[in-house]
């Protein structure tokens, strides 16, 4: 599973790298202009309609954040929108704002803000999400791992009231949207802030990490945790099973984690409502774009009978 991982951590990385390069690109940009474009074109920078990058700090941590708002934002001055904050944000905010953009401004689905979480910067992202992201210190990892207690603490305590400070925000249906080692950062919220967020849509959960430490947590101390008023969605690829992920049985994790949740008093009176959704043919590097839209839809879409 290792190896898959960071295969996945690969791809959810290049986009960063991608961005770390910017200041290139009105070099090839211009050489490109002067050399293959012909007389009827031209060449510009691409971007992400009404977004903007902080680095917001943790300590001597330095994270980038990004944040989209909605098409009407401006025009809407007196309306509050729910906020959708994302781990792995070079990765996820590409997926979810292609995925919702034709749904929130056709208004199929309640507009919202995007919030992005990246890596500490300048370290490889892969190294910071695997420290930020894991709730336990696993001892056969090479890299640091196990300070996800801090991690939730800068989102909680930096990130979450710098969007509430600057930004018109729904807080009663605060979203949290995480995939892989960022599904494991949602259920760890879950279990130990369950009130942090309204809402949590949880892609492919690595909840196999050091010998499903968390999973186990649950099994002991879920039914323990006072009444929850939240959704929850779990999506998992079908193909997330051997052979396909190093003998790691991801899709009978999610399920075992579903039932766990569902036993719940909190779920059994309907506080605690939740979805899991099994994506045909899909295995861990395909899955989290429908897990991202399905989810999303299934809190956020609009009755419009």
């Amino acid at each position: 599973m290792k190896t898959i991982y960071r295969l996945i951590g690969t791809i959810m990385c290049c986009g960063l790298s991608l961005a770390s390069a910017s200041a290139n690109n009105d070099a090839v940009l211009a050489d490109l202009t002067s050399n293959a474009v012909d007389e009827h074109s031209t060449a510009a920078v691409v971007n992400i309609p009404r977004t903007r990058q902080f680095v917001l700090k943790d300590g001597d941590r330095h994270y980038q954040v990004m944040i989209k708002l909605p098409k009407d934002y401006r025009h809407n001055s007196n309306h509050h929108y729910p906020v959708i904050y994302m781990t792995d944000s070079m990765y996820s905010l590409q997926v979810v704002s292609g995925a919702t953009r034709f749904p929130m401004n056709s208004n199929m689905m309640q507009q919202a803000i995007l919030v992005a979480i990246g890596y500490q910067r300048p370290s490889k992202g892969s190294a910071s999400r695997i420290r930020d992201y894991t709730p336990s210190h696993d001892a056969s990892w090479k890299l640091p791992t196990g300070e996800a207690k801090r991690h939730v603490a800068y989102i909680s305590q930096v990130v979450m009231p710098f969007v509430e400070k600057n930004y018109r925000v729904d807080s009663q249906q605060n979203t949290f949207v995480g995939n892989s080692l960022g599904g494991l950062l949602g259920a760890y919220i879950l279990l130990e802030q369950p009130r942090l967020f309204a809402y949590y849509v949880l892609g492919s959960p690595s909840l196999w990490f050091d010998n499903k430490q968390l999973l186990q947590q649950f099994v002991q101390r879920f039914s323990q945790t006072p009444a929850i008023s939240a959704k929850v969605f779990i999506g998992i690829g079908e193909l997330e099973k051997p052979p396909y992920t190093d003998n790691h049985h991801m899709v009978a994790d999610a399920q075992a984690f579903f039932k766990l949740l569902q036993s719940h008093p909190s779920a059994q009176s309907g506080d605690l409502a939740l979805k899991l959704l099994l994506i045909p043919e899909a295995d861990h590097s395909m899955a989290f774009p429908t897990t991202a839209i399905h989810g999303l839809t299934w809190l956020f879409k609009r009755n419009l009978s």
